[in-house]
């Protein structure tokens, strides 16, 4: 005997929990995801940020490594340590300035959102309280590019003193989204929002 078979169809009450088991767990998968973005983003824009500040310290020391054979056998004259500083600020906005909350300047000048300070540890350097590529200020954020914690020119090391240039980079990053949730206290974290990265990075000039 052949029995026929009737095609099942699905129960509605089943379609209807299996809908309101998805639209719960999609906000999680969406926040999981922009969160593996953002942390992705961040650690890009941290690579960017360090390898700018280590080609701008480089940079600088060939720079200022010319200023002094062509000031040889005097000292090297202030104009000399400015075109050492635009150097180096100028790296730095080669490299980043692609970043977001950062922008190309225009005409040759400074870039924004790359707050930068430049020191040359000779114990000569009239700049180093100088900073550069912020036209907003420097953030409050940004510690060691505040007025009171830049460098100074001193040079360290002892009695085997070595001229070196420091270059000091802070980069605002912000996340894709910021989500307020409520703490076990009853008030509101903020998840995700606005991270500032640091890197500092020296570079020794050539003693030859």
């Amino acid at each position: 005997m052949i029995r026929s078979h009737e095609p099942r169809t699905a129960d509605p009450s089943t379609r209807g929990q299996a809908l309101v088991e998805f639209s719960l767990v999609l906000p999680i998968l969406l926040l999981l995801l922009l969160t593996v973005g953002d942390f992705g983003r961040l650690f890009a824009s941290t690579i960017t940020i360090e390898s700018a500040a280590g080609a701008a310290s480089e940079t600088a020391a060939a720079d200022y490594l010319r200023e002094v054979v062509n000031a040889a056998p005097g000292p090297v004259p202030t104009v000399g340590y400015t075109r050492v500083h635009r150097g180096a600020w100028e790296s730095v906005c080669e490299e980043a300035s692609a970043l977001p909350n950062a922008n190309p300047g225009s005409g040759g000048g400074e870039c924004s959102g790359l707050a930068t300070v430049v020191c040359v540890h000779d114990g000569a350097d009239p700049s180093c309280a100088e900073a550069y590529n912020d036209v907003a200020g420097i953030p409050a954020e940004c510690a060691s590019l505040q007025p009171g914690a830049r460098p100074s020119n001193a040079q360290a090391g002892g009695a085997e003193t070595s001229t070196y240039v420091e270059v000091r980079v802070c980069y605002r990053f912000s996340t894709f989204f910021r989500l307020a949730i409520p703490s076990v206290g009853g008030t509101l974290a903020t998840l995700g929002g606005d991270f500032f990265v640091e890197r500092s990075r020296v570079f020794t000039v050539a003693d030859y």
